[in-house]
């Protein structure tokens, strides 16, 4: 009888688990970018409150601009020495970086937040004095100015006429400020009125009636309730103040909902489909000009 013999490859295994592998089908960790994710990511963005509080405290402003260009530059440099955890520099790489920091993280959001300022200065003539906020602000720097060199608050002064001075000296701020505006072109206006917060044509654009009793009705009850210049410049600084933070919000606003639409524009647009293009031309004619000095240097 013949007896042939079937030899099989032990199999090993652990808790019902295979423990043989093939080392080559072994998935390599992705590659995630320290400067990409938080907190890093973060720094990128104090630029951004730097833009909304600019109108608050424009020196707070400029310090958080500080670690946003740190970042940048950081940023911009990693780029240029490696590719995701390779080391290989390329300067087209870190342009190409440069140019996405440079839109994505201080044009488009500086011009959309100014944008949002405006934009929620123009929503105040939808309530209340039916004002925008910019003409309010503006008007009170008008009563502040006129109220602290005339020493209004001082006693022995006729309340009338007072009251009547003033409106005669507000009559002609907004008649100055009317036709200033009025001798502006339409391209000066657009950019006075997106990316300006309207501080040439706030007064011009308001409703006259509207806004001188406005003025009077806060040069009113700034001269009834300060005794001394020093309570004039203190009761309306809060209210400018006021004023100041409800721009701001709006600038906040207009970050935060713009800012991922933003990053995808820059990235598929201006740099794939306008910088890429550019740079993949300035190759190939540079490569030709190459092989053209090294095809007449060989005739030679």
């Amino acid at each position: 009888m013949k007896i042939t013999s079937v030899n099989r490859t032990p199999h090993f295994g652990a808790q019902g688990q295979d423990v043989n592998f093939d080392a080559s089908k072994e998935k390599k960790k992705k590659y995630v970018d320290p400067l990409a994710n938080w907190p890093m990511r973060g720094l990128g963005y104090t630029n951004d409150i730097g833009i909304a509080i600019n109108e608050l405290a424009p020196a707070t402003a400029r310090l958080f601009w500080v670690p946003a260009l740190m970042y940048f530059g950081a940023d911009i440099y990693d780029k240029y020495k490696n590719k995701g955890d390779k080391y290989k520099p390329n300067a087209q790489r870190a342009f190409n970086q440069a140019v996405f920091q440079a839109c994505a993280s201080i044009l488009f959001p500086a011009i959309f937040g100014h944008i949002g300022m405006s934009a929620f200065s123009q929503i105040d003539k939808y309530r209340g004095e039916k004002l925008s906020t910019n003409a309010k602000e503006q008007t009170l720097r008008f009563i502040k100015a006129h109220a602290t060199m005339d020493n209004v608050a001082e006693a022995g002064v006729h309340r009338d006429e007072l009251i009547a001075d003033f409106e005669k000296n507000y009559d002609k701020f907004f008649s100055a400020k009317s036709r200033h505006y009025q001798r502006k072109n339409i391209f000066v206006k657009v950019y006075d009125k997106l990316l300006a917060n309207c501080k040439h044509g706030a007064i011009a654009n308001s409703n006259e009636d509207r806004i001188k009793a406005y003025a009077k009705k806060q040069f009113i009850e700034t001269i009834d309730n300060c005794k001394d210049a020093e309570a004039v410049k203190t009761v309306l600084d809060k209210k400018i103040f006021k004023l100041k933070a409800w721009k701001s919000a709006g600038a906040f606003a207009a970050i935060l909902l713009t800012a991922q639409a933003i990053d995808k524009f820059v990235e598929k647009v201006i740099i794939k489909k306008v910088v890429q293009p550019i740079q993949q031309n300035v190759n190939n004619r540079r490569y030709s000009f190459n092989d053209f000095n090294q095809t007449k240097a060989e005739q030679k």
